[in-house]
């Protein structure tokens, strides 16, 4: 089974991100092919996040401040090959559903899987190097800053800290669909790949992206808090609480499969000619 795309439009590559093009194109494959699409989001998102959530245990009541943060960060220590799994898992999806929607030659749901398995290594080592590199600069920013001022200045080089590393985002955000559907298996060629594809357009990109987070953020909360509210005075708080999981999983799977679908339309927006799908 393959899925049908919208027409991709003039052949000639776009050099500035149109936003609402890319909004367009993204619903408009999700709506064509939402049945293929709502499977493989539950498989790949939807089903992780729900284990996580589930099998996961809660901090012991009570608990506040440091002791609070402590416990949490006890949990995840003994539990991070579950949480490990759960984002190799999204990853994988991804990269599936990408291929899914923008592959060579209208790929079935078995070979995007595929695709986006073998693809997975390389999307992982990528963002490896480009976290190791974040990681780096930012400390070339905040080192100096300490040395001079202690704390109050470190507070005050995190903006540009911050900056450096929104940025660097902005131009390696295309790492998967190059991956996924480019069939760049090289992470380092990857890397470049995003940085040239987003040449000019890593503001409006980031924009984008920061916009569609806020706005599943406020999905988000009104979507949990008042449910939950309900359902914990009816149920008590252990009701409350699986209400919260469940209708975030639910959240957190539509915005990962939105992200697919907005990610692989920037990029055949602003991919080069070899790149470029027909």
């Amino acid at each position: 089974m393959s899925v049908n795309l919208p027409p991709a439009g003039p052949s000639a590559p776009r050099t500035r991100f149109d936003a609402n093009a890319a909004w367009k194109s993204a619903a408009g494959v999700i709506r064509a092919n939402r049945q293929i699409l709502l499977v493989m989001a539950g498989l790949f998102f939807l089903l992780p996040q729900l284990a996580v959530d589930f099998i996961l245990p809660e901090p012991a009541p009570g608990l506040e401040g440091e002791a609070a943060g402590e416990a949490v960060l006890a949990i995840y220590a003994s539990w991070w090959p579950l949480i490990l799994l759960g984002f190799v898992a999204q990853g994988a999806g991804l990269l599936a559903i990408i291929a899914l929607i923008a592959g060579r030659g209208r790929p079935s749901v078995r070979e995007s899987i595929a695709a986006g398995l073998k693809a997975l290594p390389t999307m992982i080592a990528a963002q490896l190097v480009v976290g190791a590199g974040v990681g780096l600069g930012m400390l070339l920013i905040l080192l100096p800053f300490a040395a001079i001022g202690g704390e109050a200045m470190t507070g005050l080089a995190l903006i540009p800290a911050l900056a450096l590393a929104m940025w660097i985002y902005a131009r390696t955000m295309l790492i998967a669909p190059i991956v996924a559907a480019g069939g760049v298996r090289n992470p380092f060629e990857a890397i470049l790949a995003s940085w040239r594809t987003t040449n000019g357009n890593a503001s409006r990109l980031l924009l984008f992206f920061v916009l569609l987070l806020l706005a599943t953020t406020v999905i988000y909360l009104v979507a949990t808090s008042v449910p939950a509210a309900l359902l914990a005075v009816v149920g008590g708080p252990r009701a409350g609480a699986i209400t919260v999981a469940l209708l975030g999983s639910l959240v957190a799977a539509a915005f990962s499969l939105l992200t697919a679908a907005v990610l692989t339309a920037a990029w055949r927006q602003l991919a080069p000619p070899p790149q470029a799908l027909p």
